[in-house]
């Protein structure tokens, strides 16, 4: 596999708070590296460097052999091949769902507005949202909206989709719709950087897991050893937490996982054949 992006070295401040302190990783063609931590850790500002959104400080981001930050470097020509999916759909308002499909196409890359229609609508198709062509975003719900803000970002090409909790501002409910035309990108090869909560889909889809905790790539693993053997003890405790938490809830069409611990026991302490957070279902 060749190397679509390789950070090194990767520093970011705000002021004097100290964001990104040295990250460094590889992501390979057609994988999929599924990033998770605490609020704040720095997990959606890796990304929005990664396609130049913010500046840094110090650091190297290459994609593929090109170094981004040198002067010769049109990053707007970069931008292109980097597919952005933010919490929030950000879609135009005033604009249907077929026009914030088709806007980018043709104002950037001077498309054939023939030829970029008919892959609207077929990319409108493939996420069962062909009826919806004519509609306002404000007459979608937030899960249609989030996947017409995919394949707005799918329009272009991208060699490498980036999704910055694209899931977070949804209703549970809504959580599956979305996930379900992820995994299909992942499932046709899409080099793809998640950034979630979703543990069940990062189980499922991801090739790697990360956690990134203040500034810094805390532990690197792939799906099963980080979840049933991590090492740091600050991903057993983050994990820990988190599941704990989602064990208490029930949400209703969330494409997720239960840890299920009996009612008549302490949750303190698992058992030996369970792993260190208590039994994973999907």
């Amino acid at each position: 596999m060749s190397t679509i992006i390789s950070i090194r070295n990767l520093h970011k401040r705000f002021g004097h708070l100290e964001v990104l302190k040295g990250i460094d990783l590889e992501l390979q063609k057609g994988e999929v590296m599924v990033v998770i931590g605490p609020s704040g850790g720095g997990k959606s500002t890796m990304l929005r460097c990664i396609n130049h959104l913010e500046k840094y400080e110090k650091g190297e981001i290459y994609f593929k052999d090109v170094l981004l930050h040198e002067k010769r470097v049109n990053m707007n020509e970069y931008r292109m091949k980097m597919g952005m999916v933010f919490q929030q759909f950000n879609l135009f308002p005033h604009r249907t769902v077929i026009d914030n499909l088709m806007l980018s196409p043709l104002k950037v890359k001077k498309m054939d507005p023939a030829e970029v229609k008919e892959k609207a609508l077929n990319l409108l198709k493939r996420i069962g949202l062909s009826e919806k062509a004519s509609a306002y975003p404000i007459n979608l719900s937030g899960g249609q909206q989030q996947r017409v803000a995919i394949s707005r970002a799918l329009m272009m090409d991208p060699e490498l989709m980036l999704f910055d909790e694209p899931t977070s501002a949804l209703d549970p409910e809504l959580v599956g719709e979305v996930l379900e035309v992820m995994k299909q990108l992942a499932r046709e090869g899409m080099t793809m950087i998640v950034v979630t909560h979703e543990m069940g889909f990062a189980r499922e889809v991801g090739h790697r897991m990360i956690l990134i905790d203040d500034g810094l790539i805390v532990e690197e693993a792939t799906p099963t050893d980080f979840f049933q053997n991590p090492k740091s003890e600050r991903t057993k405790s983050f994990c820990g937490r988190f599941y704990r938490k989602s064990s208490r809830s029930v949400y209703r069409g969330a494409p997720a996982f239960c840890f299920v611990y009996p009612e008549n026991r302490e949750h303190d302490e698992p058992r030996a054949d369970e792993g260190p957070y208590g039994d994973l279902f999907f």
